[in-house]
Formats: C-alpha cells, structure tokens, sequence
C-alpha cells in the first residue's frame, strides 16, 4: 500500500500534467478562433462581428463523448461542471462573450445562464424580458437567455409576445429545475403581500390559496426584484429561489411550495443568428401567421408537419397586435432547419396556406425524456 506522501507527489505530478494539458487546450482554441475569423474575413465586417464561439452542437457533442468516455469513480455531472468551466474560459480566449439575463442577481434566468456558460463570460441583468431581446438586437450583448415556458404553469406570455416582432434566432435551449421557497423577515401569519414574478405566482398558486389565502399577490418583472421589495417592507414576503435569501438578507419561511413534483423551466438563448450545425438530435421553431378567409388554413399547415413526418412538440398562438382576432402561431418540431431536407419542404409547403412563414432558429434537442 502506498503511503500518504507518495500519494501526493503523484497528485502534484497530475496537477502539473493538467496544467499543461488544459493550456494547450487553450492554444488550440484559440487556433480555432483565429481560423474561424480568417474564413469569415471575405464575407466582409459584419460577418466577423457576428461570428459566433459559442456553438451549441458541438458543446452537445463533447458532453455525450465525456459521458461515454467516464468510466469513474468521478461522477458525470462532475466531469460535466469541470467542462462546463473549461468551456466557458475557451470561449472567453477567443473573443470577449456577454450574455443578458432578467435580473438582478439571483433570478432563475441567472441560475440557469450560469449553468450554461459557466464563470468567464460576461452576465448584464436586465429590469425585463423585452430588455433581454433589445440587448441582443443592438449588439450590447453577445447572447440573451429569456425564459420559454414551465413544466407547471405552461408558457411564457412576454417571451412569446416579442419573438411575434423579433428578428433574433433561438441558438439553444437548457432546463433549470425550479424549487420556489417563501422568503420574508416577517412570520407566516403576519404576512400580508407576496411579491413574485407572474410565473413564480402561478406555480405557487395552491399553496397560497392554501397557506396565505388573503394575502395579496403582487406581480413584479422578477423574483429577484420581488426579494429586493420584500426585503424593504414589514409583512410583506417574497416567491423566489433559495439563494436570494442570502442576497437579499430575508429568512427562508418556506422551500419547495412550488405545485408538482418536477417544476422545470425551459429557457431559451438567443442571438443574431443561429448558424449552427446539426447533430441528429435537433428542434426546430418557426412562428407565422393564417389568412382566416382561406377554410382550413391552419389545418392545411399543420398537416404539412405530418406530411413529411416531422413531430410537433409545441404549439401556441399569441395575438398579433395587428388588427382584432389576428394570431400568431408558433410551431416547435424537429429536425434542423439548414440540414433537413424534409423540413425545408414543408417549410416551402408551408407557405402555400400561411402567412410570414419565419424560421426562429434550430438548436440542439436537450430533454432526456
């Protein structure tokens, strides 16, 4: 049996091999970027400005490689972790990365922002959903990540509303469990208001009713924001994550009154376009509109899914804000958008029965389910 010392002149032999291995990692990555940049160069200024280091399909693929190639006893989601860091700082070598989040601090968009892209990017709060967009459309970020819909409480209205006027492409999904806790520097039975985002309301909804029923439900642009308020006034209390407890100095009163078993939100991350490659495995989202004078417009268009056998996984409509009783419909459904032949015959059969027919960008499928 080795002893204690030789165990860790080993270990330090380790260290000084990962050291050197993860800086000539670095060197390769950068090698990446700098080809990246000259292949873009005769496609003129802007398409340098656009190009992207972040690639979701490849970062799938290097994930599923990790998962086969771990034989233990390092568990996956650790490797997972360690990766995501190594990741985030090649991405950071190779070109400066910014992402915009619903803030402040300690929002589930920042959770989930970080799970993504890990500690060397640059996160920018945003005071709203349409903030987020607005930051990626004038190029003050790189990306965004604005919530899409939740297990629990089913879509997210803001987000949908201005993909409806947006010119910004879905670049990848990521999931965040969600466990909603109670926070307050008041008791239970002295609360009197609650403040939470509208989602965080609506998960919630029957443990209100059920615990605070007259207290007053007060809707804010986030749950951190909702800390923020809570935190300022006697009896009032706040529907957010764990760690805003510490942020926002409140005590926790309650965990996990979130309604159902796996209250998951997906998130959406966004940027100026969505020029991945496929891996096999990928959805696609596409909004457009029907002309209601033409009898079974919508059904014609969604039989074009079934024609070419393309599955639906989500569908939802939103009003347009053109004129009265005028939808628009959004349509998730797999297959990569630049990569498939099917899909891009259905979208060009589409177009025969709807109206501003727009591909919102492909990403990698990530639901395990």
């Amino acid at each position: 049996m080795s002893d204690l010392p030789s165990l860790r002149k080993k270990i330090d032999f380790l260290d000084s091999s990962l050291v050197d291995l993860l800086n000539e990692r670095a060197r390769i990555a950068l090698d990446i970027g700098a080809t990246k940049r000259k292949n873009e160069e005769e496609l003129g200024e802007k398409a340098a400005d656009d190009l992207h280091v972040y690639m979701p399909g490849r970062e799938k693929q290097i994930y599923e490689k990790l998962k086969r190639l771990n034989h233990g006893p390092m568990k996956d989601e650790s490797l997972h972790a360690i990766f995501r860091e190594i990741m985030s700082a090649s991405i950071a070598l190779q070109k400066e990365v910014s992402v915009a989040y619903l803030g402040p601090p300690g929002t589930f968009s920042h959770q989930a922002v970080y799970q993504r892209f890990g500690d060397s990017v640059v996160y920018v709060p945003q005071k709203q959903i349409t903030d987020v967009f607005e930051a990626v459309e004038k190029a003050h970020t790189t990306y965004g990540i604005v919530p899409f819909e939740n297990s629990t409480f089913g879509s997210v209205v803001e987000t949908l509303d201005y993909f409806v006027k947006s010119n910004v492409k879905v670049r990848a999904e990521t999931y965040l469990t969600v466990h909603q806790c109670l926070l307050s520097n008041s008791p239970l039975d002295k609360i009197n208001k609650v403040y939470s985002h509208p989602q965080g309301l609506g998960q919630t909804q029957e443990w209100l009713s059920t615990h605070l029923p007259e207290a007053r439900r007060i809707a804010v642009k986030s749950t951190a924001q909702a800390a923020e308020q809570a935190a300022l006034e006697t009896g009032a209390a706040a529907i957010c994550s764990e760690i805003c407890s510490e942020l926002y100095g409140l005590d926790i009163v309650a965990r996990d009154i979130e309604h159902g078993v796996a209250n998951t939100t997906r998130f959406l991350i966004i940027g100026s376009s969505s020029d991945d490659q496929a891996t096999g495995n990928d959805h696609t989202l596409l909004r457009f509109t029907v002309d209601h004078r033409q009898s079974g417009a919508l059904c014609d268009g969604l039989k074009v899914f079934k024609d070419y056998d393309l599955n639906l996984f989500k569908i939802d409509s939103r009003p347009s804000g053109l004129r009265p009783w005028h939808y628009v419909f959004f349509v998730e459904c797999s297959g990569h958008a630049q990569q498939s032949d099917d899909l891009q015959k259905a979208v060009k059969d589409l177009n025969r029965y709807c109206l501003d027919v727009q591909i919102l960008g492909s990403f990698p499928n990530e639901r395990t389910d």
